[in-house]
């Protein structure tokens, strides 16, 4: 029986990639790859990181990802890698009854009562959460950027200068999904603004400087003229293309 490792390396040779180019298209360091294909997980990471490799990297191959995510469960557990989970009956304690009835009914109800209340309030806490994260995409999504943010000087001075063509086209292209906006510098009309799907790519007339904002540079690739140019930075930001 095939093991995890060669089931990966045969599914990639099948594909006709090399490992630097499946590391590229996966984001995943190719010496991690190459660990993975040798059927070695002894990675200096939480398990949590490593099941979320082999499954990311299950999917690019097209292969059953819930099929690869259980055995390495298995040989994470064999190799005593994955915690023991506790039973989470330890975490309430537990409920003595004595001869009177009575008292015993009164300290069941008291101990639900204790879970209800902190129940709701997890509850509390998550709506509470998700309300900011809706309040910081809806901001991102309708707010159109001025001046250049210091916290990050970096990414917002950022120029990518393609060789000079009168009639050029810009073509995006989103890795994974991700927030852009695209802004013409010479008088801030916004060109476009909104989420690019996995896969989707949107296309523009290039008429003097452009500003571009990404929700996550490194899930953007970016083309002028068909000829690729790297985006300039991994995480949010802005940057200048002339």
């Amino acid at each position: 029986m095939q093991t995890i490792g060669e089931r990966l390396e045969e599914a990639r040779k099948r594909k006709g990639i090399s490992v630097r180019e499946a590391a590229e298209a996966t984001k995943i360091r190719s010496d991690y790859l190459q660990k993975f294909e040798a059927n070695a997980f002894d990675l200096d990471l939480p398990s949590l990181y490593i099941r979320g490799f082999v499954r990311n990297y299950a999917r690019f191959l097209e292969l059953d990802q819930e099929r690869f995510i259980a055995e390495y469960d298995s040989v994470a557990v064999t190799e005593g890698r994955t915690p023991r989970r506790t039973d989470s009956r330890e975490n309430y304690g537990r409920v003595e009854f004595t001869e009177n009835s009575e008292a015993g009914a009164g300290k069941r109800g008291g101990v639900d009562q204790a879970m209800l209340f902190k129940y709701a309030l997890y509850g509390g806490g998550a709506l509470a959460v998700l309300a900011v994260i809706a309040l910081i995409i809806n901001f991102f999504s309708s707010s159109t950027p001025s001046k250049p943010a210091p916290a990050a000087p970096t990414a917002q001075t950022a120029i990518v200068q393609p060789a000079a063509d009168s009639a050029q086209t810009l073509t995006l292209t989103a890795v994974e999904n991700t927030n852009i906006k695209v802004v013409q510098d010479s008088d801030k009309h916004v060109i476009f603004a909104g989420v690019l799907a996995k896969g989707e790519l949107r296309s523009f007339r290039k008429t003097g400087k452009i500003l571009i904002t990404t929700e996550k540079g490194s899930n953007l690739r970016m083309e002028v003229n068909g000829r690729n140019y790297p985006v300039p930075l991994d995480g949010y930001g802005r940057f200048a293309l002339d």
